[in-house]
């Protein structure tokens, strides 16, 4: 591992370089140390300033939602450890009895409110109304454990917590990002809409259809934007990461002791963080994870229909990167993620438990009829929720489908199904020439519906 900062950021440029641009039209990132940008780099031809063009951050968002929270919270006007049906205008009912406490503001900032994981359906919510946020909610919303047990990643709490953000503030919870968080910091190409004044401008999104690169319209805020909604550039979210980190000019701009709970690990994921080996947690807004020399790094991802992000650093140099890619999930956390262990040093860390869990009824018929609708090589479109077509059109996936079989040979037998939480569900296909990995993903809703078919080939493990 390099020895000074400088070394190191040369070293993480160098790294980064070649693991990004392969899997989208075009991609920014950068170094940064502390809250200094020191070196930027593009590739496509529609980014025309590497450091001040804008893409979707995504879940990056998360960030400046707990920080809006915990701001509240220290002007008195909001209590952590308020339930979030005490907190809301609305009624929330929760449909599920799972026993212990409801969840509360903490637990949705730290991924433990007991909801599903609901990244494609949540993505697709992002310009709902209002009113029609008020409407969901009163109409139920499914729970899988009881509220501080468990993490599991769940936009639709950070939706609830943006509420009741603008509830206790008395303005919309997008001018307290802008009044509280972005002016003050001098964030001037950050903003919840494609017309954010970036230099650059604001690049659109695609994703890959079968002639090539598809381009997707912008969505417009609405009563999701807290999960994901913000535009920013590389220079930006560097300064943004030095804020937090508490560093250079940025430095007490942000309350310290605000920004050390957003970094403290608030649900474990996995390892220990009393221990001595690797561990992986939440905070608030934003991950937290140790290797096994103790080095701690803070990072967040994002992943958006057009756009992936991610932004990291270690904390004990302050060194770390910021990347953007314009692409369907395009993945560029692993790149990142893989880039900095090897300027670092790091091993790989350990990885959630998998775990088994008692499914729900409409989980185990979902899976049943998907399973044996696959098997003979056909796929209908009922019982899916709309984000799934959205996402990936079903003649699409019937090719898809088609494609998988063929390869492996034609289908002789199904696996049973395997539950990792109450709303998924996974099988394989098996054929002579191998197996299709299969899996899906329902909705935290009252009108239970299938959010994510998943269908790749089981590569066999070394």
């Amino acid at each position: 591992m390099p020895a000074d900062s400088a070394s190191l950021v040369a070293a993480l440029a160098a790294e980064l370089q070649p693991r990004l641009g392969e899997r989208s039209p075009a991609q920014a990132w950068g170094v940064f140390e502390g809250d200094r940008l020191v070196h930027a780099a593009a590739g496509g031809d529609e980014v025309r300033l590497p450091g001040q063009t804008a893409f979707r951050i995504a879940s990056c968002t998360k960030s400046f939602t707990a920080a809006s929270a915990l701001l509240l919270a220290d002007d008195g006007l909001l209590d952590l450890d308020e339930p979030l049906e005490d907190a809301l205008d609305v009624p929330l009912r929760f449909i599920d009895d799972v026993g212990g406490a409801t969840p509360t503001i903490r637990d949705a900032l730290a991924m433990r409110a007991g909801f599903p994981t609901d990244d494609p359906w949540a993505d697709r919510q992002e310009s709902l109304d209002h009113d029609e946020f008020g409407r969901m909610l009163g109409a139920g919303i499914r729970v899988m454990w009881p509220a501080g047990t468990r993490y599991e990643y769940s936009n639709l709490g950070y939706a609830i917590v943006g509420r009741i953000i603008g509830l206790r503030a008395g303005t919309p919870y997008r001018r307290v990002v802008e009044t509280r968080l972005l002016e003050p910091l001098g964030l001037g190409g950050t903003g919840f809409d494609s017309s954010v004044p970036a230099a650059g401008g604001a690049i659109p999104g695609y994703r890959r259809a079968p002639d090539g690169w598809e381009r997707l319209p912008f969505t417009a805020p609405g009563a999701f934007s807290p999960i994901g909604g913000l535009f920013s550039t590389v220079d930006d979210l560097a300064r943004w990461c030095g804020a937090l980190a508490q560093a250079g000019e940025l430095a007490g701009l942000l309350p310290r002791e605000l920004t050390e709970r957003m970094q403290q690990p608030v649900q474990v994921v996995s390892g220990d963080p009393t221990g001595s080996g690797p561990w992986l947690a939440y905070g608030l807004g934003l991950l937290v994870r140790a290797d096994a020399a103790g080095r701690r790094f803070i990072a967040h991802s994002g992943g958006y229909p057009g756009f992936s992000s991610h932004m990291t650093w270690e904390t004990a140099s302050g060194v770390g990167a910021v990347a953007f890619e314009n692409a369907t999930y395009a993945g560029v956390t692993p790149a990142v993620r893989a880039a900095m262990d090897a300027v670092f040093g790091s091993e790989a860390g350990v990885e959630p438990d998998a775990g088994e869990a008692t499914p729900w009824p409409e989980t185990v018929r979902a899976a049943e009829r998907l399973r044996s609708e696959l098997a003979q090589g056909s796929l209908h479109d009922d019982g899916f929720d709309s984000c799934v077509g959205l996402d990936r059109p079903f003649e699409w996936r019937r090719a898809d489908l088609a494609e998988l079989i063929e390869s492996i040979g034609g289908v002789t037998g199904a696996g049973e199904l395997t539950h990792r939480t109450p709303a998924h569900a996974a099988w394989t296909l098996r054929g002579p020439r191998g197996a299709i990995r299969c899996g899906i993903l329902m909705t935290p809703l009252a009108d239970i519906r299938v959010q994510r078919l998943d269908l790749a080939l089981d590569q066999p493990s070394d």
